[in-house]
């Protein structure tokens, strides 16, 4: 196989081709960081772990912040729980939402973008 010559220089000094693909984790180590990624490429998931980065609150507060029906909501934080950003506890009959020290890690991430 022919390369330009600046990228063969580059994969020379890293083994060659052989040298990155053994240097590119498994998919299986890449699954956590992707399912992470993709729970964040909603700006509505986005919304829901920057108000809940100010402060840990219940689905009535969340509603009027990101505008959205019920069983939207659900969902969106359903995918921020299984993604490890959010986590929530009973207080009564209410459920307190509130940031993970990855969510935290993700908004800060997102504050770069800006």
């Amino acid at each position: 196989m022919e390369f330009p010559q600046s990228v063969a220089a580059s994969l020379a000094a890293v083994g060659g081709l052989k040298g990155v693909i053994e240097a590119i984790p498994k998919r299986t180590r890449l699954r956590p960081a992707s399912d992470v990624f993709q729970s964040v490429a909603d700006p509505v998931r986005l919304s829901i772990l920057y108000a809940l980065s100010i402060a840990p609150l219940c689905v009535c507060a969340l509603k009027p912040i990101v505008k959205i029906a019920d069983s939207k909501l659900s969902y969106h934080l359903t995918s921020l729980k299984s993604a490890g950003l959010i986590v929530h506890r009973y207080e009564g009959r209410f459920i307190i939402y509130s940031i993970t020290d990855s969510g935290r890690k993700m908004v800060s991430l997102c504050n770069d973008f800006q």
